[in-house]
């Protein structure tokens, strides 16, 4: 595969897990992942996952629990591929309301009351291994935590999120994969 190859197939996972996200779609998001337990996630929730059943476990969890109400607004800060891995790093809004007692479960990750200020950060790492040894991309690591309010300044600098833009910073054009293709 090209560079560029390799860039659009890492980048379709990326979208089909934030569009997973949207309605806690279980095959799509099964989709993403190696075969096995290989895999391992660590929740916004504070709590790690290992493998596709306990991910899968989880979200049918979820699905009793929180509504994503509209699709994540994630935006890509840095995409970076060499050889046989990659790794995204993206700054999200992610937004979901409870309908169940739990809301998300933890008290690491709280619900706010307004969807659009469920705010977070993610680490999306892809090895061109399908879980079975074939070359094929997959995600085998999620880090997810919350960001701070949007209004917060940041210590030493003072600039804050919502003055930088979800997913701005210094010399970063934000990349946002989302519904029918990618926008800048």
């Amino acid at each position: 595969m090209t560079l560029e190859e390799d860039k659009a197939a890492v980048l379709k996972l990326h979208k089909d897990w934030w569009e997973a996200n949207h309605q806690l779609t279980i095959p799509l998001m099964q989709s993403v992942y190696p075969s096995g337990d290989s895999y391992l996630m660590f929740n916004a929730n504070g709590h790690p996952y290992f493998g596709i059943d306990e991910k899968t476990t989880l979200w049918e969890w979820y699905q009793g629990q929180i509504d994503v109400v509209a699709f994540p607004d994630v935006q890509i800060m840095r995409l970076s591929i060499s050889g046989d891995m990659a790794w995204i790093g993206a700054e999200v809004v992610f937004p979901m309301v409870a309908v169940g007692e739990a809301g998300t479960g933890s008290d690491t990750w709280e619900m706010k009351t307004d969807p659009t200020e469920n705010r977070l950060r993610a680490t999306e790492i892809y090895q061109r291994d399908d879980g079975d040894g074939n070359p094929i991309w997959k995600m085998w690591h999620f880090h997810a935590s919350p960001l701070p309010a949007a209004d917060e300044p940041r210590p030493a600098f003072g600039d804050t999120g919502a003055a930088r833009g979800l997913g701005g910073g210094p010399g970063i054009t934000p990349l946002r994969v989302t519904g029918n293709g990618v926008r800048a």
